[in-house]
């Protein structure tokens, strides 16, 4: 078995496989590096697309998913329940669309898909597709921010590591996780990629920043995917 995964911008990537193309997270052009479009057009042209957005945010959601995914033979979306409630028009029209809600489980396009409940907003996913399992966190994250009270970040820490023992239980092959340089924690992405212990970890919330802590090599056992660029991607067999 073998997928390939390309970073498009922050939380956007491209996953592939034999059966099929995941796009996730895809934000507002004006978070977009230049040529980002036109590299999504040409990656799902042709393909079995499924689209998937964990919440409604701008640097998570584009107004005009349609502009890049027309390409496609086939598109669905999977979209989490925040989004047609407060951003209504982002939704396009014309594809198969399954709305989600936190903690539920549902069968889509023979998929398998989990959701967990995002403590920003939104949900993130746990997917199945025949032999194959990934998680993609959105923007779920031990977000412990400079001057949160101990009750505070206990909460935090609490909620997210109960969260990362249910995605580990889920056994991924592939993890993407947030990893933000913003929190003296990296936001929980070392914990998240030592707790999961997946093949293959992706870590996300980059804002375009090219480079990551030395410590993500140092203290992660899993593979990493350290992207640099806009269109930089790895293929990775299982």
């Amino acid at each position: 078995m073998q997928c390939t995964v390309t970073y498009v911008h922050h939380n956007c990537f491209l996953l592939k496989t034999s059966s099929r193309t995941w796009l996730f997270d895809y934000p507002a052009d004006k978070f977009l590096p230049p040529g980002a479009a036109a590299l999504v057009r040409r990656a799902v042209a042709g393909d079995d697309l499924a689209v998937f957005v964990s919440h409604g945010h701008e640097d998570h959601l584009n107004g005009n998913l349609a502009s890049v995914i027309g390409t496609a033979a086939e598109a669905c979306l999977v979209l989490s329940d925040d989004i047609p409630e407060l951003r209504p028009e982002a939704v396009p029209g014309g594809y198969e669309t399954l709305v989600v809600e936190p903690d539920e489980r549902y069968e889509f396009r023979s998929m398998r898909i989990e959701t967990l409940m995002s403590n920003d907003l939104g949900v993130a996913f746990l997917v199945q597709d025949g032999e194959f399992r990934f998680y993609f966190g959105g923007d779920l994250a031990c977000w412990i921010w400079e001057g949160a009270s101990p009750r505070e970040a206990e909460f935090t820490r609490r909620f997210f590591t109960e969260a990362m023992e249910r995605v580990r239980d889920f056994r991924p092959q592939v993890a993407f996780c947030n990893v933000d340089r913003r929190l003296a924690n990296l936001a929980g992405g070392v914990d998240a990629c030592r707790i999961i212990a997946p093949p293959l970890f992706v870590p996300m919330h980059s804002f375009g920043v090219g480079s990551w802590p030395e410590s993500l090599s140092a203290e992660c056992g899993s593979d990493l995917f350290l992207y640099r660029e806009s269109g930089d991607a790895l293929e990775y067999h299982f």
